[in-house]
């Protein structure tokens, strides 16, 4: 499936903004320089500032991983400093590439089933 599409937008979005809060003064913008979207926040003289790639699929590869960071590496030589990454995946995707020091976000919209990614708009309980 690979990387985010404009149907998942909203849904990411939301999911920042309770990560994130705009009221707190955290801004989100789609940034493709460095992902798929990035979040920042001045205070106190301080730029927190976190590179988010969204990977629609049932596995993030470790060619994704080396993807984002090589746009971060890219984005950095223009001057910008980030703290760590941050990855937005369906439900139950394998993360195991992904490195240590960067977050994984689920889309509980999204869900890893047999391989494939489905579509899971309500949580249900499980069995």
């Amino acid at each position: 499936m690979g990387s985010v599409n404009d149907s998942m937008h909203s849904y990411v979005l939301r999911d920042l903004k309770n990560m994130f809060s705009p009221s707190e003064g955290w801004e989100i913008e789609r940034a493709p320089l460095c992902g798929d979207y990035q979040v920042s926040r001045k205070r106190f003289g301080t730029t927190k500032r976190y590179p988010v790639n969204v990977v629609i699929a049932s596995e993030i590869s470790a060619d994704d991983v080396e993807n984002f960071n090589a746009k971060i590496i890219t984005a950095e030589a223009e001057g910008l400093k980030f703290d760590y990454p941050i990855f937005f995946v369906p439900s139950g995707a394998d993360v195991a590439a992904v490195p240590g020091d960067a977050k994984v976000k689920e889309l509980k919209v999204l869900k890893v089933e047999n391989g494939e990614v489905l579509w899971w708009k309500k949580t249900h309980a499980e069995n």
